[in-house]
């Protein structure tokens, strides 16, 4: 008998121990059951925009067209409502900065006008107010073209954007494929101009853009001590932002990470840690449409996009970085606590080109694009509690 429980005992304790474990990970990889659920999107959303003005939030353009929608946080059963359609031309890859109550919306990629021809980047200004339900178009510019800009704010009341492409470049390549229209060889020969260059010679904004609502006017912030970047996620904490990522040129991405302070004028920049690899020992590629966040002072990144092996061919000299490689959408989470980077878990699905919104200590990631490019319309919730990523 002793013999039988201790054969017994040894067999229990393993499918325990095993138990524990698979307990463990569906922990940090599935919703908790006193999550609270968040409605899908209306529509199946990515390269959209938006933002939360105090216990709503409010998304639109990209794949949506001119709609927009808000979710009242407080009324979350009554789900996304729709409120007045932007009344600009459709875009992509719009920012969106909530200041003193309002929404400030800024660029873009997309046409000028409905007879235009051609798209390009933008650099208007749109201003909704939540208490009239109203948009205006504000009369100013931005200095740049605002095409994969980053953009937060400090204070609450200016707007920070930083990176984008060169406008005169970037309009310039759609340009020229308009002009080769159907030749094959001519189109060919304009793509590989374009992408068979080296990453400063694509002169993407290093100026940090500060735009002041209240005076309607734009203001230099400095400039970046690095190459400018296009697709970088953006977060702040303790009134530092926060720069991971994006792409130095099309399709190289970079793991780097800059933290900004603002002293006097101008942002103060120190370099952080690399962003890790997302498995053990492997080089990160670098992101770019990626989620990120703050969450118990824990920053966050999710999901984005590359092309594994570009940097491999652009060590090797070939400046086409991504040329024959296959864009792969990335589903890890990472946690940077007390300034090293880890792992912290798997997003349901491979994810980038959404838009991440703070709130509080989690953060919330609306739609986004799925494996090749498939948009979505799940809303899903990260946060960082007791040394663990919990997703819900």
């Amino acid at each position: 008998m002793t013999q039988i429980y201790r054969q017994y005992k040894k067999k229990w304790g393993a499918r325990v121990a095993l138990f524990s474990a698979l307990t463990l990970l569906v922990t940090l990889s599935l919703p908790q059951a006193n999550a609270q659920h968040y409605p899908d999107v209306p529509v199946p959303f990515k390269n959209g925009t938006g933002a939360r003005v105090n216990h709503h939030l409010y998304i639109g353009l990209g794949s949506a067209g001119q709609s927009w929608f808000r979710l009242d946080m407080d009324n979350i059963s009554s789900g996304w409502q729709k409120i007045a359609d932007f009344p600009g031309q459709p875009r992509e890859q719009t920012v969106t900065v909530a200041l003193e109550g309002k929404l400030y919306v800024f660029g873009g990629v997309g046409k000028s006008s409905a007879s235009d021809t051609q798209v390009r980047a933008l650099n208007d200004v749109y201003r909704f107010d939540p208490q009239t339900n109203q948009w205006q178009q504000l009369a100013t510019r931005a200095p740049r073209g605002l095409v994969g800009t980053a953009a937060t704010t400090l204070d609450g009341k200016h707007a920070l954007l930083l990176g984008g492409v060169n406008k005169a470049i970037f309009d310039g390549y759609f340009a020229d494929l308009a002009t080769a229209g159907s030749n094959e060889t001519q189109k060919s020969a304009v793509i590989n101009a374009y992408f068979d260059q080296a990453p400063a010679d694509y002169f993407y904004n290093r100026d940090v853009l500060i735009y002041a609502p209240a005076n309607n006017q734009w203001k230099s912030g400095g400039q970046v001590p690095f190459l400018g970047t296009a697709g970088s996620a953006i977060t702040d904490m303790n009134n530092r932002l926060i720069l991971i990522n994006g792409e130095i040129k099309p399709g190289l991405r970079t793991a780097a990470v800059w933290q900004g302070e603002k002293q006097g004028a101008e942002l103060k920049w120190q370099q952080l840690p690399d962003l890790i690899g997302a498995e053990k020992g492997a080089e990160q590629e670098g992101l770019a449409g990626a989620f990120s966040g703050v969450s118990h002072n824990a920053v966050l990144v999710a999901g984005g996009a590359n092309f594994p092996g570009a940097w491999q061919q652009f060590n090797a000299g070939q400046l086409y970085a991504h040329k024959g490689l296959k864009k792969q959408w990335q589903q890890a989470v990472y946690a940077q606590v007390d300034g090293q980077w880890q792992l912290a878990g798997e997003l349901p699905q491979p994810l980038g080109y959404g838009v991440s919104i703070q709130d509080n200590n989690k953060v919330i990631l609306v739609g986004g694009e799925t494996t090749d490019g498939v948009a979505t319309t799940a809303v899903t919730q990260l946060s960082w509690q007791n040394s663990q990523l919990h997703i819900e």
